[in-house]
C-alpha cells in the first residue's frame, strides 16, 4: 500500500456474476457481512444480496440446475450484490430459466437509478 490509506468502500457499487457459492455459505457471508446475532442486518458500507431485498424471488428461485446423486438440484450460484445505499433501489431479481447461455441461467436485476436522491450521487463515477 506504500503507506496510503485504504480507499473507502463505494456505497453505490454493483457486483454481479457467477460466484459458484450458495446463500449461507462462508464465502457468501463474508461478502454480505451478515451479523450472526442479527440475521438480515448488514453493515452500512457492506454489500447486500439484491435477491434478498427484492420482492419477487420465491423459495424456488435458482440460477443453476444439475443432477447430483440422481436428483435434480436447483441452486442459486449467481448473485448481484449492491452497496448498501442501492439496496432500497432494487426492484426485481429474476433468472431466465428458458435461456441457455451457459451452464447457468441469466440473472436479471432491475435497479431504480432514475428516482431523485441517487442519480446525482452516481454522476461522475
Amino acid at each position: 500500500s506504500n503507506g496510503q490509506a485504504e480507499p473507502a468502500n463505494p456505497q453505490a457499487a454493483i457486483w454481479l456474476g457467477d460466484f459458484n457459492m450458495e446463500p449461507g455459505s462462508a464465502e457468501y457471508r463474508r461478502i454480505t457481512g451478515s451479523m450472526p446475532y442479527h440475521p438480515g442486518a448488514a453493515y452500512i458500507d457492506g454489500f447486500v444480496d439484491a435477491a434478498a431485498v427484492a420482492s419477487e424471488p420465491g423459495p424456488d428461485f435458482h440460477t443453476h440446475e444439475k443432477i447430483i446423486d440422481g436428483r435434480l438440484a436447483k441452486r442459486r450460484l449467481d448473485h448481484c450484490f449492491v452497496g448498501g445505499m442501492l439496496a432500497r433501489r432494487v426492484r426485481s431479481v429474476t433468472a431466465d430459466i428458458g435461456a441457455v447461455a451457459s451452464d447457468h441461467f441469466p440473472l436479471r436485476v432491475e435497479i431504480d437509478l432514475e428516482t431523485p436522491g441517487i442519480g446525482s450521487s452516481l454522476a461522475g463515477r
